[in-house]
């Protein structure tokens, strides 16, 4: 049998089988697409589009093609390099289609499996230790980055969606902390003001009563959506209780943190009306009541500045609802 040693009198052997491969690549992707096909059925195209499931492939395969005419193209298999980033790129589409990690891992395994029947009809005059040597790895390489960027994709989603409040798809309690305490060190180092808000939907567990959670969760999407578009874009906005939200301000003094609270104030009531009949065709405007604090001029510490907001809002509650009502300062206590 002919050896795969790259020698001086082989060029010609190891060259024609790169290119053969090479020119076989799109029928060892329509192979791989046939046994996915016959595993799932033809319903594999309503969950991902043929292109979708193709993606990189070609270029993944063509890269191998490279490394059995030269096995020093290994390289482009490494970071920075083209073939790299390509299966960079599909490990992570992989993920953003939600495929499951035993998917991705499957689709390897049987792409590993078509490239070797391929081989064993078509190179049958070769060594195949020595081809296998030569394949294996660029594939190994390809696999391993594939699957590890699936998982690094998968991990970084998992942690987002674990920052964000189911209903709203707000920053929940947990990272609206985290922000705050980001926040305050930087206002600290750079010796800038910023202000929190409070805001509560006033006689929310009367209307959950009147008309079941489920009018309840509508409303409050409803009122997050309105905060959401009430504020800038730099601004923090987090679901801090049941019906309460949480605004971290950058940069902002209690009077401009005052004006933006009254804004959100106005914005529900008048484009919010409740989801659910009340005494007939009459929808009843929703109405929030709202507390504001302000670093450093109130207080200088998280806690403090999240009890005084808190402390402001329930004096909003006491005053008849519907109003801002601004802390009193911490430090004159």
């Amino acid at each position: 049998m002919q050896s795969l040693e790259w020698g001086a009198n082989q060029p010609t052997t190891l060259s024609r089988a790169a290119e053969q491969f090479r020119d076989q690549i799109w029928v060892m992707v329509e192979n791989w697409m046939q046994c996915l096909i016959s595993e799932e059925g033809e319903n594999i195209w309503e969950r991902i589009s043929e292109i979708q499931l193709v993606d990189n492939l070609p270029t993944l395969l063509g890269g191998i093609a490279k490394v059995i005419e030269n096995p020093k193209r290994t390289s482009d298999f490494e970071p920075d390099g083209i073939i790299y980033q390509a299966a960079t790129e599909l490990g992570r589409n992989r993920q953003k289609r939600e495929y499951k990690p035993s998917e991705v891992l499957h689709e390897q395994k049987v792409l590993r499996g078509v490239i070797w029947q391929f081989c064993r009809e078509n190179f049958t005059s070769l060594d195949f230790y020595e081809l296998e040597q030569r394949i294996n790895r660029p594939l190994d390489m390809m696999v391993s980055t594939i699957t590890e960027n699936y998982i690094s994709s998968h991990t970084s989603e998992l942690k987002q969606r674990a920052r964000r409040d189911k209903l709203t798809g707000l920053l929940n309690y947990e990272s609206f902390k985290e922000m705050l305490g980001d926040e305050l060190k930087r206002s600290s180092r750079y010796r800038r003001a910023f202000s929190l808000i409070m805001v509560d939907i006033d006689e929310f567990k009367d209307y959950n009563e009147d008309f079941g959670q489920p009018a309840g969760d509508i409303l409050i999407q409803e009122v997050a959506r309105i905060i959401a578009h009430s504020v800038r874009g730099v601004d923090m906005l987090a679901k801090y209780g049941e019906d309460e939200f949480a605004i971290i301000l950058p940069e902002t003094g209690k009077k401009q943190a005052h004006r933006v609270a009254e804004r959100i104030r106005r914005a529900i009531k008048l484009e919010t009306r409740h989801s659910a009949q009340v005494k007939g065709d009459m929808k009843l405007p929703v109405t929030v009541s709202i507390g504001i604090s302000t670093y450093p001029k109130d207080a200088e510490a998280a806690d403090d500045i999240i009890s005084l907001a808190d402390e402001a809002l329930y004096e909003a509650k006491r005053a008849g609802k519907d109003i801002v009502t601004e802390a009193t300062s911490n430090k004159k206590r």
